[in-house]
């Protein structure tokens, strides 16, 4: 059943809904760069922000890169040890008349093949890219609180992008959004106790 439901989110977006529009559009929210660039227009506007409320814009700012710099870096660990796990094939490698865009070429193709182009993208559960952007959005929330719930669009977009072109099945991205939220909870609480530790600690002397 939970197959079957994947199988068929996956055909309405990849199949069903493929047009000229998206495209053009979708490939663009594919790439590792757009996650790196939300983070850091995430930052500038922090700072802006820090600066604007008086607050001390150099501290939390910093503050920021680390939590967001610690809570990928949480992901990419954690996704890619699933990856190797559960070793499954992205559905560009095997489901036949799903489309797949190839990045190095530019140009869209029908599978009707085992897709060898996508053999160096590894495993497809869980979604890399959805983890990641899904951490940055979660920090810049928890930090940023003006910024909801706008900064969730970003994890939304990459995540039907990554399902339009062919290279995640939507259980792929919901996991991997799962990750995102799970591996910023993990570094906000660890940085937490060690914040609190070192406190008590100064106090003490």
């Amino acid at each position: 059943m939970f197959t079957l439901i994947d199988e068929t989110l996956f055909h309405i977006i990849n199949v069903s809904a493929h047009n000229a529009f998206f495209n053009f559009f979708m490939p663009v929210f594919s790439q590792v760069w757009l996650m790196w660039l939300g983070a850091i227009i995430g930052i500038v506007a922090y700072a802006i922000h820090c600066w604007r409320s008086s607050l001390e814009p150099v501290g939390r700012v910093l503050m920021l890169i680390l939590l967001v710099g610690l809570s990928v870096g949480v992901t990419d660990v954690t996704t890619s040890t699933l990856k190797h796990s559960i070793g499954r094939e992205r559905p560009c490698q095997e489901v036949l008349g799903s489309n797949y865009y190839v990045a190095e070429d530019q140009q869209w193709i029908v599978v009707d093949h085992h897709t060898t182009e996508a053999d160096a993208l590894g495993g497809s559960m869980p979604s890399s890219p959805a983890a990641a952007c899904m951490a940055v959005a979660v920090v810049l929330s928890l930090l940023f609180y003006r910024s909801n719930p706008w900064v969730y669009l970003l994890p939304l977009s990459v995540g039907l992008s990554q399902i339009y072109v062919g290279k995640n099945y939507p259980s792929d991205i919901i996991v991997g959004w799962l990750i995102g939220v799970l591996s910023v909870i993990a570094v906000w609480w660890i940085c937490h106790l060690i914040f609190i530790r070192f406190s008590s600690h100064r106090r003490l002397h």
